[in-house]
C-alpha cells in the first residue's frame, strides 16, 4: 500500500540543485553571493532574472537556505554551502522553515498581498537569522502592487530579504529595479547540458546514444529544466516502446519531439540544390506522413542551412549537433556558394511563420521547396558583381583610346585602382572610386572633374609613375554635379539581366556595394 501511495518525482525536481556547488552555469552568482553571505554583506532586495529553466526559483532557494544556515561551510574554491545538518537546514529541506517565506506573484497579484508581507516584515524570525520572502514571477504584480513595495524594499528591516525571481524583467517598474541588486542568468551551454544529462542518466541507469544527448541539448535552448524533462520523457518512451533493448537512441528521441533526423534533411538540401524538383517533393510528402509538425521540420532546415553558412564562412567551425554528418555537409558546401545559403536561410526562415498561417501545411511545405530550388537557378550575386565590373572595364576601354598608338598598353582606370589598393593607398583609391569623374584615363593623360579641392593630387602623380613608369598629365576641373566610378558600376549591375531576374524573385534585393577584386 504504502508503494502505491508513493508519488513520482520527475527529473526536473529530483536533480534541483541544493547549493551554489550544483548550480550550474551561474558563476557570477555564485561567486559573488558566497563573498557576501561569508562576509554579511547582503543586500536587502535581489532580482534574479533569466530564461526559463535556468535556476532562477533554485538560486533564491538555495540563497535563502545558506543564508540562514548556523555551520555555514566553504569549498576550495570559497564557495560558501549550507551544513545540511542544523536546525535551518532540516527545516529547510522538510518544506516548513517559518522564516523562508515562497510567494507566486502570478496568482497574488494585488495590494492586499503585499500588505500581508509588509505585516509580516515587521516581525522577528522564529528559527533562523534572517526572514526571506522569495517572491517568484514578480512582474505579474500590479502596479500598485509594486507602489506598495516601494519604501519596504528600499528601507527594509535588518532582519528582512527580498528575493524576486522573473522572466520578464522589461515588466518591471524601473522604481523597483533601482532598488535591487541584479543578477542575470545566463543559458546554459550545450556542453553544460550534455554533462547534466550525462550525470542523470548514469544515476538513473540509463543508456543513451550520444546524438541523442545532443539533440536534447540543443532542443532544450540552454534550459536545465526542459533539458530534464525530455530526457525524463525519452526513458519512459523506450521503456514503453523497446522492452529489450532499452538505449535511447537519436532516432527515438527525433521521433517522440516530431523532428526529423539530420540526415534526411541533408538529403532534401542536396535535392534541392541539384534542382531534383520531383524527388524534393516526394522526400517532403514522406517527412509529412511521419512528422507531427512541419513547422518543427522547416525551423530545422533553416538552422541546419545557418550551421552550413557559418562553416562555410569560418575556417574550422563544425557543430557538435552535425559531427557526425562531414562527409555529407562538405559535399553540400562544395556545390553551393554563400549568396545561395544566405537566399535560402532567408526562405525557410521566413517559412515558419508561413506555415503557422497556411490553412494547408504540405502545401505551404512544398512552395517553399520549389521557391528553395527556383532559388538555385538564378544567377549566383558574385558572378554579377564580377561581370558587371568586366562590363564597366570594358567599356572604359572602348570610350577611351589610346592618343599614342605606338605605347597603347591594356590597361585601365580600374587595374590602376587595385595598384592602389595593393601598395595600401587607401585615401587615393577611394577618392578615386567615390568622390571624382574620371572623364578620361588614357596614357600619359588622366582628366577629372571633382566639386570640391583634391588633396591627393600630388600623389596621385606620384603613385602614375610608379604604376607606369611614366610621366602622367594631370587634369582636373571644376564641376557641382560629378558621376563617381562606383556610382557608375552600381548602374550598371543594376541594370543587368541577371540582375533583372534576382528582383522580380526577391523584391528587396539590392546591390549595396562594388567589390574590386585584385
Amino acid at each position: 500500500m504504502a508503494n502505491n501511495s508513493a508519488r513520482y518525482v520527475p527529473f526536473a525536481r529530483k536533480y534541483r540543485p541544493k547549493n551554489f556547488k550544483e548550480l550550474l552555469g551561474q558563476e557570477v552568482l555564485t561567486k559573488t553571493l558566497s563573498y557576501c553571505i561569508n562576509n554579511k554583506k547582503l543586500t536587502g532586495a535581489l532580482l534574479l532574472t533569466g530564461i526559463r529553466g535556468v535556476g532562477k526559483t533554485s538560486s533564491a532557494r538555495i540563497i535563502a537556505k545558506t543564508v540562514n544556515c548556523t555551520s555555514l561551510l566553504n569549498d576550495d574554491l570559497n564557495n560558501a554551502f549550507p551544513c545540511e545538518s542544523c536546525k535551518n537546514c532540516e527545516s529547510f529541506n522538510n518544506n516548513n522553515h517559518p522564516d523562508i517565506i515562497e510567494i507566486d506573484a502570478a496568482s497574488r497579484t494585488g495590494v492586499d498581498d503585499v500588505r500581508e508581507i509588509i505585516e509580516s516584515s515587521e516581525y522577528r524570525p522564529l528559527l533562523g537569522e534572517y526572514k526571506i520572502f522569495v517572491i517568484d514571477e514578480v512582474h505579474m504584480l500590479s502596479k500598485n502592487a509594486f507602489n506598495a513595495l516601494l519604501k519596504l524594499i528600499e528601507e527594509p528591516p535588518p532582519h528582512v530579504i527580498f528575493i524576486f525571481a522573473t522572466t520578464e524583467v522589461q515588466k518591471i517598474p524601473i522604481t523597483v529595479l533601482s532598488r535591487c541588486q541584479r543578477y542575470d542568468l545566463r543559458r546554459l551551454s550545450i556542453e553544460e547540458i550534455l554533462v547534466l544529462l550525462k550525470n542523470i542518466a548514469q544515476n538513473e541507469n540509463l543508456k543513451l546514444e550520444e546524438e541523442a544527448l545532443k539533440i536534447i541539448a540543443l532542443k532544450s535552448e540552454g534550459s536545465a529544466r526542459d533539458a530534464t524533462g525530455i530526457l525524463d520523457q525519452a526513458s519512459s518512451y523506450i521503456h514503453n516502446v523497446s522492452q529489450q533493448n532499452d538505449i535511447i537512441t537519436a532516432e527515438s528521441v527525433n521521433k517522440m519531439l516530431g523532428l526529423v533526423q539530420i540526415s534526411t534533411i541533408l538529403e532534401l538540401i542536396r535535392l534541392i540544390i541539384e534542382g531534383n524538383t520531383k524527388e524534393a517533393l516526394k522526400l517532403l510528402e514522406e517527412i509529412y506522413m511521419n512528422s507531427s509538425n512541419l513547422e518543427h521540420f522547416v525551423e530545422q532546415i533553416a538552422d541546419l542551412i545557418a550551421s552550413l553558412t557559418k562553416e562555410k564562412v569560418i575556417a574550422g567551425f563544425h557543430e557538435p549537433m552535425y559531427k557526425n554528418y562531414g562527409k555529407e555537409i562538405t559535399d553540400i558546401l562544395l556545390k553551393i556558394s554563400l549568396s545561395r545559403l544566405s537566399i535560402l536561410w532567408q526562405i525557410f526562415s521566413n517559412g515558419t511563420n508561413q506555415i503557422k498561417s497556411s490553412h494547408n501545411e504540405l502545401i505551404t511545405a512544398e512552395m517553399l521547396i520549389i521557391k528553395a530550388i527556383y532559388s538555385c537557378n538564378i544567377p549566383d550575386i558574385e558572378n554579377l558583381l564580377d561581370k558587371s565590373s568586366q562590363i564597366a572595364e570594358f567599356n572604359v576601354e572602348q570610350t577611351a583610346p589610346s592618343t599614342n598608338p605606338k605605347t597603347e598598353i591594356n590597361r585601365n582606370i580600374f587595374d590602376f585602382l587595385k595598384f592602389c589598393h595593393g601598395q595600401n593607398e587607401m585615401e587615393l583609391y577611394y577618392v578615386l572610386l567615390n568622390e571624382v569623374e574620371v572623364k578620361n584615363f588614357t596614357e600619359p593623360l588622366i582628366e577629372i572633374a571633382a566639386n570640391s579641392k583634391i588633396s591627393q593630387e600630388k600623389n596621385l602623380k606620384s603613385m602614375l609613375h610608379k604604376w607606369s613608369g611614366i610621366e602622367w598629365n594631370i587634369v582636373i576641373c571644376k564641376q557641382d554635379k560629378i558621376n563617381s566610378l562606383k556610382q557608375e558600376l552600381l548602374k550598371k549591375a543594376k541594370a543587368s539581366e541577371d540582375f533583372t531576374v534576382i528582383k522580380n524573385n526577391f523584391p528587396n534585393a539590392d546591390v549595396s556595394d562594388i567589390i574590386l577584386k585584385s
